[in-house]
């Protein structure tokens, strides 16, 4: 263990993301032992486009991904959104965990430079919220994970380029069709100047259905963006 991290855990002891459980000031680890048995990285073969796992199929993309046109040119996610990284999600996000959102942003910079190691990314966005819902949660989780992957692999960050104009419905509970119609129009660009011919890296926290990404990334090409790749911390299994 470093030094600099004893010091910070020493200052600030460190707690499980999942269960909140405290731990041992000499751990590194962001899981428990219990809930470090409970979370499942992406791997093996996975769909061109949205990134989840597609098993042995012969084909490289999925069912869902064929039958939705989609605007980004490729997701990808480091976890599956179940388990110990749900949990976790849900207590950054509904509990104004805010550190977890830095702890998961660090883990993020591997898997941008595993998987997009043969990009060249002009800039980094991340998916937008209103300004009443930033207050009513403290902040914005994607944001906070995007400036740390803006920071450690010297890509520049924008932060006045993609707008969310209306509180639209929270996804959750909303078929497939109805995530797709709930966020149709609720983006929008300002200096679109500068993204004219750019390769785009946009960050977000859970990819379920694509809806919300792919809304960003249409709105992000009709303004002149080149391409817009996507990642995000966590992917829901195909079919839930």
């Amino acid at each position: 263990m470093k030094k600099r991290d004893l010091l910070l855990n020493l200052i600030s002891p460190p707690r499980c993301m999942a269960c909140n459980r405290k731990m041992s000031v000499y751990e590194t680890a962001k899981f428990c032992h219990k809930c470090g048995e409970n979370y499942h990285k992406v791997n093996g073969k996975v769909c061109r486009i949205c990134g989840k796992p597609i098993g042995s199929t012969s084909d490289d993309t999925c069912r869902l991904c064929k039958e939705q046109k989609f605007h980004i040119n490729q997701n990808v996610s480091r976890y599956l959104y179940k388990g110990s990284i749900k949990d976790a999600v849900q207590n950054m996000k509904f509990k104004r965990k805010q550190w977890i959102a830095f702890e998961f942003g660090r883990s993020m910079v591997e898997t941008v430079k595993e998987h997009y190691s043969d990009i060249n990314f002009d800039l980094v966005l991340y998916v937008p919220m209103t300004k009443l819902s930033v207050v009513n949660r403290g902040f914005n989780q994607s944001f906070e994970i995007a400036e740390i992957i803006s920071e450690s692999l010297k890509i520049p960050i924008e932060y006045n380029i993609l707008h969310k104009k209306i509180n639209t419905k929270t996804q959750c509970g909303l078929g497939r069709k109805e995530r797709f119609e709930n966020v149709k129009n609720a983006f929008f660009i300002r200096h679109s100047e500068k993204l004219t011919d750019k390769v785009i890296l946009l960050i977000d926290d859970v990819y379920t259905t694509g809806a919300t990404i792919n809304e960003c990334a249409r709105m992000l090409k009709k303004s002149g963006a080149l391409a817009v790749y996507s990642a995000t911390v966590a992917a829901t299994v195909l079919d839930e």
